[in-house]
């Protein structure tokens, strides 16, 4: 064993302290003069939960450091940065600029900061990370880039949780020439009163939030889009049903009941070509199927998308706004469609309807999942008993309750 320690590979020392709680590969520097200061030149720093477990205690001053040193005797490029602060730190903010000035600096490649309990201050020195490709920010503050900022050039997955943009077009700078930008999720941020999507390596698209508006320029990479906001968000609607429906590479939509409505009025109703022919997936949240006219836009919907094999949908429960006179297409039929999920079904008359309409037109349908609202059990059996009735276009078709 001892002369393993004494003459091990770098590759196998380095592949041995990337897998090690920081702490833990700092006390390898006992084991020989090889190992002395070869944890100095770690390429994964990461002050994560298990690193604040091992300081036992939440003394920020020092926590931090700790850290200050590591970084400051480290020796060599960091291809990542891992740090989860889980406590109040916001009186010591001269550190947080050191360090991300180290970072960038030294070819960081993966900026990972998570900061709920109170707001981290962004540096400027964020946009000198030339050669970063992923970056998630969680609880954190962003201010105006530099103005000689150009873009990540190398930025592929950008994940955005909480923050606050302190300037309205900080985020525009942000995302703008991220040529082969892939992933961009952002959940509950502030700041951002107008986005435009013009990212032609995007794959995958989450957006949870408050926005004014939306726009899509260029996204033909395009294969996962989803979107929930409130009700103030608008959207250049009808060029972003083209741009959706048009792309080939799409394959799966999730829209909440608002963005769905935007989407059904502002582009699938003003175009009768339009056609998802490449989606094989379709989610809608929080659906009010007794509200005038949204029974009509779920037809038409899903009517728009042919070829898909999932749908997925959740309805809630409103108060009946006018009748609704709903015309079933009972000749058009879906020779993809394999499984259904409809969350929060009460028996309605729409949403029974729903169920008819889709076990009539779904000639390979296998899976019909139902999860009930607060029904209780007489209710459930009575609307069980309904829906067996139901003739099927599929002789593989099965409905079945799932617990809530």
């Amino acid at each position: 064993m001892k002369d393993f320690f004494e003459n091990a590979p770098d590759l196998v020392i380095d592949k041995i302290l990337e897998n090690l709680p920081i702490r833990m590969a700092a006390q390898t520097s006992v084991l020989s003069k090889q190992w002395r200061r070869a944890w100095l030149s770690l390429k994964v720093l990461s002050f994560d939960k298990n690193f604040w477990k091992e300081q036992k205690n939440s003394d920020w001053q020092k926590c931090s450091r700790i850290i200050s040193n590591i970084l400051l005797y480290h020796d060599g490029l960091v291809h990542k940065f891992d740090l989860s602060i889980p406590f109040d730190t916001s009186r010591d903010r001269m550190s947080h600029s050191q360090w991300i000035s180290f970072l960038s600096k030294n070819g960081v490649r993966e900026i990972l900061i998570s900061k709920p309990f109170s707001r981290m201050d962004i540096t400027s020195y964020i946009f000198r990370c030339g050669e970063i490709v992923r970056l998630r920010l969680i609880g954190c503050s962003l201010n105006h880039p530099p103005t000689d900022f150009s873009g990540f050039p190398n930025l592929k997955h950008l994940e955005l949780i909480g923050v606050h943009f302190n300037k309205p077009n900080v985020f525009r700078r942000l995302i703008e020439n991220c040529k082969v930008l892939q992933t961009l999720h952002f959940f509950s941020c502030f700041g951002m009163d107008h986005v435009v999507v013009d990212l032609p390596c995007l794959q995958s698209l989450i957006l949870i939030g408050e926005l004014e508006s939306l726009a899509f320029r260029n996204i033909r990479s395009l294969k996962s889009i989803s979107l929930y906001s409130f009700e103030s968000l608008t959207v250049e609607t009808f060029d972003a049903v083209n741009l959706l429906a048009n792309s080939c590479q799409l394959q799966s939509i999730t829209f909440d009941g608002h963005l769905f409505k935007l989407f059904v009025a502002g582009g699938i109703k003003r175009s009768s070509s339009v056609t998802f022919n490449h989606l094989n997936e379709l989610c809608l949240r929080s659906l009010s199927l007794g509200e005038f006219g949204v029974l009509r836009d779920l037809l038409s919907m899903i009517e728009c998308c042919p070829y898909i094999m999932k749908l997925d949908i959740s309805v809630t429960v409103r108060e009946n706004v006018g009748q609704d006179i709903v015309e079933f297409n009972y000749n058009y039929k879906l020779d993809h469609l394999r499984e259904v999920i409809i969350s929060g079904i009460t028996g309605s008359s729409a949403e029974l309807k729903l169920v008819e309409y889709l076990l009539a037109i779904s000639t390979v349908l296998e899976n019909l999942f139902l999860k009930s609202g607060e029904l209780g059990i007489e209710s459930k059996l009575t609307m069980s008993s309904v829906l067996m009735g139901f003739p099927r276009a599929s002789p593989k078709a099965r409905l079945s309750f799932l617990a809530n």
